[in-house]
C-alpha cells in the first residue's frame, strides 16, 4: 500500500489509507496517538485539503477554492482547522472503544449525535440521479460532513467485530477479510515490525 504524499514536516513516518472507511482514515491522521511519538498529519494545515482530495471528498477545483480561503483569511482557517481536530477527537472517542471490544460512553455518543444532526442538514438528493450528494464545501467544517456521516454508518451498520485496531500503532481499520483475520493496520509496516519484535524476544528467551 502506497503512502500518501502528505508533508510529514520533521516526522519520519508515512501516512497510508488503511482504515477502509472515511471516518477511520480521518481518525488515523494522528500517528501513534497518546504516546510520545504522536504526530498530527494535519500539521501543516495544507495537508487537510490534500488528504480530502486523496480520499475523494473533493476534486481539485474545490481544493483550490478552500486553499484560496486559507490564503485570504488565515484566522478563519485556523479556527476551522481547530474544529476539524475536535471532530476527529469526537469520532475517535466514539469508535475506538468499540474496536477494543468496549462500549463508548454516553457523552461521546451525544457529541457525535450533535455532529450528525449538523451533517444531515447538508445532504441533498441529486435532481438527476436521485442519489444522496453533498454540496461543494466552502469551509473545513463543511468538508467534514460526509466523514461524520460515515462515522454514523460505521457504528450503525458494520459488525463491531469487523472494527479493529492495530496492536502496534493503534490505528483503526475495517476488517473485510473472509475470516476476520486482519491483525495490523498494514502488514508491510506494523505487521513486519511486530513479527520482527516477536522473533527478537523468542531468540532472546532461547539464548538466555
Amino acid at each position: 500500500m502506497d503512502a500518501l504524499a502528505l508533508d510529514p514536516g520533521t516526522y519520519g513516518g508515512t501516512y497510508k489509507l488503511v482504515g477502509g472507511q472515511l471516518s477511520l482514515d480521518l481518525i488515523n491522521t494522528v500517528s501513534w496517538p497518546d504516546t510520545t511519538r504522536e504526530h498530527d498529519w494535519f500539521e501543516p494545515a495544507t495537508n487537510v485539503t490534500l488528504w480530502a482530495v486523496e480520499v475523494g471528498l473533493i476534486d481539485d477545483e474545490a481544493c483550490r477554492g478552500l486553499e484560496e480561503t486559507q490564503s485570504q483569511d488565515p484566522e478563519d482557517w485556523a479556527s476551522g482547522l481547530a474544529a476539524v481536530r475536535t471532530i476527529r477527537d469526537i469520532l475517535r472517542a466514539a469508535i475506538l472503544p468499540i474496536a477494543r471490544g468496549e462500549a463508548p460512553d454516553t457523552q461521546s455518543l451525544d457529541r457525535l449525535n450533535q455532529l450528525l444532526a449538523s451533517a444531515c442538514g447538508r445532504r441533498r438528493l441529486d435532481s438527476e440521479t436521485l442519489k444522496w450528494s453533498w454540496p461543494v464545501p466552502i469551509t473545513l467544517v463543511e468538508l467534514m460532513a460526509p466523514v461524520v456521516w460515515n462515522a454514523g454508518e460505521v457504528l450503525s451498520s458494520i459488525d463491531p467485530k469487523r472494527l479493529g485496531h492495530c496492536p502496534s500503532c493503534d490505528w483503526l481499520f475495517h476488517d473485510t477479510s473472509r475470516n476476520r483475520s486482519r491483525r495490523w493496520c498494514d502488514m508491510e509496516d506494523c505487521g513486519s515490525r511486530d513479527k520482527a519484535l516477536r522473533y527478537y524476544h523468542r531468540r532472546k528467551t532461547t539464548s538466555a
